[in-house]
């Protein structure tokens, strides 16, 4: 079973917990011990070019909490971005107001009613767990008690990524969200805060106690597994990444990899290939790196609509069957033993890979450098 910390890379629904965390009222943000990011040396995260006769859009995965100081942007990046005339993201996350619009509904939606609990609704070995996990953080347990599992989950989560040096400020999407902006480009979003945290707000009871229970029990994997996939985003290796997030949704849970992955993907590439088939000119897609691999990912369904699709940004000896290598990956410590200040939360409630031929005009660029899909999975588990 993979755990659910594995499941939070793509997850821009953790992005967005997150930064409502740093700028909700009365929220306590304090600096943990800075990420040694020096392990990783040219970074390459997973690019795709997609071209018809009038329009070139280039897609990122993105990874939606990052390490200060970490160089990912490469050369290749640069260039699309500087190209492009509109950068489109999964959910518009970074403003005020979406940052307001999130603290409403986790204010709202995130709690349970006066006099229940999570130590009363758990078993008492999870009970026990939450307390000292929750200890661990520097969460105090009377604030984490009243709130929903998925809430709690969240919480949990979030904080003990900010604890190991990570920061939504520093994350792709942040990053390049701003840049746009200071760039002028025209920003597009493929849904809505609602629709991204409404994941969450939709659970089942059991279902929603099965995903912090499990957190709960698999807790002590969460660095390495972190740290695996982390290494694995920041070296393009497409193939760890689908074997990791999707395939085991695929084969285990195919309502929910169908409702998750595959349909919003399908409704993504169909915004994507009417801009382009309007002559949209260039675009950067900046987007989860689950969406981008697999047998139903972005490049696949762009592929068969007949639009020309190749890796991009790759070194010059890469093949043409990139999807299918395996970069050489190294192993990143991410734990900051002496991090001992972490975000708290909001403390009182209001009520198989694909082939594409290799981009040659890229290969001179050699690089420097919770989406809500991912985490269902786990549950079905």
């Amino acid at each position: 079973m993979v755990t659910n910390m594995r499941k939070l890379f793509g997850s821009t629904a953790v992005k967005l917990f997150a930064a409502s965390l740093f700028a909700a009222p009365g929220a306590v943000a304090q600096e943990a011990a800075p990420v040694d990011v020096s392990a990783i040396a040219n970074a390459t995260p997973a690019m795709w070019r997609v071209t018809d006769e009038d329009s070139e859009f280039i897609l990122l995965g993105t990874f939606h909490i990052l390490p200060p100081g970490l160089e990912w942007r490469t050369d290749a990046l640069n260039k699309a971005m500087e190209k492009a005339d509109t950068v489109y993201f999964e959910v518009e996350a970074d403003t005020p107001d979406a940052q307001t619009k999130t603290i409403g509904i986790m204010m709202m939606e995130g709690f349970n009613e006066p006099g229940v609990t999570l130590t009363e609704m758990l078993d008492e070995n999870d009970a026990a767990k939450l307390k000292t996990i929750s200890t661990s953080l520097n969460l105090p347990i009377a604030a984490i008690d009243p709130m929903r599992p998925w809430n709690a989950f969240l919480t949990l989560s979030v904080s003990f990524i900010v604890k190991q040096g990570f920061d939504p400020a520093s994350g792709v999407d942040s990053v390049l969200s701003a840049q746009a902006r200071t760039l002028g480009k025209k920003l597009q979003y493929f849904e809505t805060i609602e629709e991204q945290i409404g994941f969450f707000t939709g659970l089942a009871p059991e279902t929603e106690k099965s995903l912090l229970e499990i957190t709960l029990r698999e807790w002590e994997n969460q660095v390495e597994e972190f740290d695996d996939l982390f290494a694995a985003w920041a070296y393009g290796d497409v193939n760890f990444i689908d074997e990791e997030m999707n395939t085991s949704m695929r084969e285990e849970a195919p309502e929910v990899y169908a409702t998750l992955i595959t349909e919003r993907n399908e409704k993504w590439v169909e915004r994507i290939a009417a801009d382009m088939d309007a002559g949209d000119g260039t675009a950067l897609v900046a987007v989860g790196a689950a969406h981008l691999v697999g047998e139903d990912s972005l490049p696949t369904l762009l592929k068969a609509k007949g639009f020309d699709v190749s890796r991009y940004g790759i070194e010059e000896d890469a093949t043409s069957d990139d999807n299918d290598s395996e970069p050489e990956t190294a192993s990143i410590d991410l734990v900051n033993e002496d991090a001992d200040d972490i975000v708290a939360p909001m403390l009182a409630p209001a009520s198989p890979a694909t082939e594409f031929e290799t981009d040659d005009a890229a290969n001179d660029n050699k690089a420097p450098d919770v989406s809500i899909e991912d985490l269902l999975k786990t549950i079905e588990e």
